[in-house]
């Protein structure tokens, strides 16, 4: 862009020229110098100005695309546990309030609301029977545990020039008193964005569901948030959080999502409803409840509150795609077909009708699970 404005100005600073050396009393050649400046000069600024908004609209597509990149990554770290949801984007939120209230410019919230989406990133590592695992864990698996912060840094290092986002990354673990880890650092030698993170990250553990109890009530994390002052956390960033808690009348801040989700199965073959609720049995937030047809499906989404609908195609009566249709005109839960059809114009019929996801039987119980958690997150 630069490099255009310098021609433009080069060529009406030379057209200019060449008027003052051409014209003089001749007044036609003065005119039609001054006709080819003006042309020239509307000429070069209209390019000039097509291609700033060219490039403004190339670096507004790029920016949007990266923003929804770095989002769907976060998504795919908190879809690993089973009992959380959108842990990643609730830090990345509070952080960046926190930095607002601590008068960061806008270009810094931003940073650190990106640190705060991708803090959680190195978790790929860990096997999900770790991250799941309802009870406590053994001193191997909680060292598993402590290394994601380590890997975290070494996924974001190379994605954003301003080192914040990967201080954030490997550093949010790191307790004010020097008994955090990996590193063990203490006090100011705790990157600010990691000590910002650290206080996001720990209220919104407090108040998201888990495998074994409900979020917190507000006043008990207010409690943990208070004594960690000083200690476990940074005195002022841990006001800052005090303060948006006593400011969140409603409790708003915390999973809003029913850890419980209820899964209605429609099919002729009962032995099939049931084959779903072996596979679920060791995922106790999901209860199963089945309809044998899809009037009966329709009569069951009246009496109960669905999250999400497992649907085959064949069935006597009325199959699944009329069944799917009927359901989408008042209702707007997923709907995952669950069918032994492979033919690709089923597949693309239940596209066109708006289907989340398509399962073929017989099917793997590790794919029914990865679908229905991915779907309901």
């Amino acid at each position: 862009m630069k490099n255009v404005n310098k021609k433009m100005y080069l060529l009406t600073v030379i057209l200019v020229v060449i008027a003052l050396f051409a014209t003089g009393k001749n007044v036609i050649v003065s005119a039609g110098v001054a006709v080819l400046l003006g042309v020239c000069f509307y000429i070069t600024y209209a390019k000039t100005n097509e291609s700033v908004r060219l490039e403004q609209e190339t670096n507004e597509k790029v920016e949007d695309m990266n923003r929804k990149i770095i989002k769907a990554l976060a998504r795919t770290i908190d879809a690993k546990d089973r009992y959380t949801n959108g842990h990643s984007l609730r830090v990345a939120e509070y952080s960046k309030e926190i930095a607002r209230r601590m008068n960061k410019s806008p270009k810094e919230q931003e940073i650190i609301y990106y640190a705060g989406l991708l803090h959680d990133v190195g978790k790929i590592r860990i096997p999900v029977e770790v991250i799941n695992k309802p009870g406590k864990l053994s001193d191997e698996e909680f060292e598993q545990i402590k290394i994601h912060p380590v890997t975290s840094y070494h996924i974001v290092k190379d994605i954003f020039d301003d080192p914040s986002v990967k201080n954030g990354a490997k550093f949010h673990h790191e307790r004010y008193d020097g008994t955090g880890y990996p590193n063990g650092l203490r006090g100011d030698n705790i990157p600010e964005v990691a000590r910002i993170i650290g206080v996001a990250d720990s209220y919104d553990a407090m108040a998201s569901n888990r495998s074994y109890r409900k979020y917190l009530p507000q006043a008990v994390i207010r409690n943990e948030i208070k004594k960690g002052k000083g200690n476990q956390f940074d005195p002022v960033v841990a006001d800052i959080m005090l303060e948006m808690i006593d400011e969140d009348k409603n409790y708003t801040m915390r999973e809003v999502k029913n850890l419980q989700k209820k899964i209605l199965v429609v099919d002729d073959e009962p032995m099939n409803v049931k084959m779903v609720e072996v596979i679920l049995k060791d995922t106790p937030m999901y209860q199963i409840v089945g309809a044998n047809s899809g009037l009966d499906a329709i009569k069951m989404l009246e009496i109960h509150e669905i999250d999400m609908i497992l649907l085959d195609v064949k069935m006597p009566g009325m199959d699944g795609f009329a069944t799917m249709e009927l359901i989408r005109q008042k209702y707007n839960m997923p709907i995952v077909l669950m069918t032994g059809d492979r033919n690709i114009e089923t597949i693309e019929r239940a596209t066109k009708l708006g289907v989340d996801d398509y399962l073929t039987k017989p099917f793997l119980p590790l794919a029914l699970k990865e679908i229905i958690h991915s779907t309901l997150n």
